[in-house]
């Protein structure tokens, strides 16, 4: 589990230990061992994530290898794909470098009542279109 900015912090400025700190956090996963981890745990081969979260076949081994960072809503029709829960979505996010759900957002707050009840990427589609909302596949509203 993640700590609070707050802890963060207080570590980062009082701490004596401030630098086995850093240097252990280096060691935390990258996005790729994470990606692959909840693979492994999904039961899913990486050519059935590609294709259920409609990721090109060539883009996605290049995530997998951490080659390339993919894109928030990539990231999230991942989430979405694989029936993470809204924590285990909220670390992917953070490791790939995007930010946080944001219950306040509107788009945020149906992507997370799609992941709590674990809809699929065309269902949640659905949903975001239905408020309207922006696609998770790159388009306008």
């Amino acid at each position: 589990m993640l700590e609070s900015t707050s802890k963060l912090l207080h570590k980062l400025t009082h701490s004596e230990k401030a630098m086995a700190y850093l240097c252990r956090e280096a060691q935390e996963p990258c996005l790729a061992s994470e990606l692959q981890r909840l693979l492994d745990k999904a039961g899913m081969a990486p050519a059935d994530w590609l294709l259920a979260a409609d990721i090109s076949r060539s883009y996605a081994y290049q995530i997998l290898r951490g080659e390339r960072r993919p894109g928030r809503d990539i990231l999230l029709r991942t989430a979405l794909a694989l029936h993470l829960t809204v924590e285990e979505t909220q670390r992917l996010l953070a490791l790939g470098g995007c930010g946080a759900l944001y219950p306040r957002l509107r788009r945020d707050g149906a992507l997370i009542y799609a992941l709590s009840r674990g809809l699929s990427p065309a269902e949640t589609e659905e949903l975001l279109l239905s408020l309207p909302e922006r696609s998770l596949y790159g388009g306008s509203v």
